[in-house]
């Protein structure tokens, strides 16, 4: 099994990564879906590696449960599914003097 841990996560996200309660929830997932959900579509058997947040984890919706555990939520993928999901995503940010930066993932 590949970790991700929170290595890409924004800082809003670190500590939920870290926790208890995501660690707990993220092993019964992946327990209870050990494929690839989406290869599984598709008809493919490929072993799920991680856990993942259909709804990006933002700062609006960081403090929300049924975004952060709910089975709704949260998606088994191997690593492919994983890396195609974060490659399509862009968005910006901008810092402190109001330019524009690409930003990162928020998971």
């Amino acid at each position: 099994m590949k970790y991700y841990g929170n290595q890409g996560a924004r800082n809003y996200a670190r500590k939920f990564y870290s926790s208890k309660a995501w660690t707990v929830k993220s092993k019964a997932y992946r327990k209870s879906h050990p494929l690839c959900e989406r290869c599984l579509k598709r008809g493919i058997y490929t072993k799920s590696t991680c856990v993942h947040h259909k709804e990006h984890i933002s700062k609006d919706n960081c403090n929300d449960m049924s975004v952060l555990l709910g089975d709704d939520n949260l998606e088994a993928l191997c690593d492919d599914c994983h890396a195609k999901e974060h490659s399509k995503r862009t968005y910006y940010e901008f810092n402190e003097d109001g330019s524009m930066v690409l930003g990162d993932d928020d998971e």
